[in-house]
């Protein structure tokens, strides 16, 4: 049940990055991030946490989940929906990494996973024409992204060992919340005046790629360890890019295909090698 949680949550990721690119055109990342996050967290006030630790924890989670959402969705604005899908991908080669600074031992096909996905990143970058394949500041901040998403998995990993998993939903959100609205504000991005399709793609993104997918998240994540975790969210960029082919019309070039595939593959295979979730006990 843990890993179909997983496969869900990473769907309706994937799916999300089509509606955050079109709202994105209209409105500031900065106040979207911000309203989203807003509506997001109320859906888990019941929920707030009763522990100065548990407040501390939920908000230092919110930290890195705001920097990995500010710079994937400031680099959404300048870059293709699958290019930031796949790229975003790469975050889950980065936890095993990560984790050693925690006391965990990266083995030898963790590097090979990064060496593989490294170079799927090459191709898709660079392996097209025009402005597919041209590296634009879009890429590399989607990058920033991923460091920072990786380093949020790994924390909340060791987090949700400590109690009720819920306890962290609401102080992260929050967290995000008032981070995204404070630059949106410094940057003079607040406007309520937005049309009928930007308010749908902050309500939808709030309720499902939000509350849905990190209650599925954390639920699922408390369960099964961090790696496994990891190799399941490598599905995101598949799904990412199959949805911008389908509602954008998105399409990746011969090499950039390539690329996308490696990518996948670098970051199944260093965490495939521990096995499937009947192994790590979950359920």
């Amino acid at each position: 049940m843990a890993t179909l949680a997983l496969v869900l949550a990473t769907a309706i990721w994937g799916w999300s990055f089509v509606p955050v690119k079109e709202a994105t055109q209209e409105m500031g990342f900065l106040w979207f991030l911000g309203l989203r996050f807003a509506l997001a967290s109320l859906l888990f006030l019941p929920w707030s946490p009763r522990r100065l630790r548990d407040w501390l924890q939920g908000l230092g989670l919110g930290v890195f989940l705001f920097a990995g959402y500010f710079f994937q969705t400031w680099g959404l604005v300048y870059t293709t929906v699958q290019k930031s899908g796949l790229i975003t991908g790469l975050s889950t080669v980065l936890v095993p990494p990560m984790a050693r600074f925690f006391g965990e031992r990266t083995p030898l096909g963790t590097w090979i996973g990064i060496g593989i996905a490294g170079s799927g990143l090459v191709l898709l970058v660079l392996g097209g024409r025009g402005p597919l394949g041209a590296v634009n500041i879009g890429d590399l901040l989607t990058v920033l992204g991923a460091m920072a998403y990786a380093l949020y998995l790994v924390l909340q990993g060791r987090w949700l060992r400590g109690g009720r998993w819920q306890r962290l939903l609401f102080p992260q959100f929050a967290a995000v919340a008032v981070l995204s609205s404070v630059g949106a504000w410094v940057q003079g991005q607040i406007s309520w005046e937005l049309s009928p399709r930007a308010w749908e793609a902050v309500g939808l993104t709030a309720f499902l790629a939000s509350g849905v997918s990190f209650w599925l998240l954390l639920w699922a994540q408390k369960r099964l360890p961090t790696p496994y975790t990891a190799l399941i969210l490598a599905l995101e960029p598949a799904f990412a890019a199959c949805f911008g082919w389908w509602l954008l019309g998105e399409r990746l070039l011969g090499l950039q295909l390539l690329g996308a595939v490696l990518i996948v593959l670098g970051t199944v295979w260093p965490n495939s090698q521990g096995g499937g979730e009947e192994e790590w006990g979950g359920s």
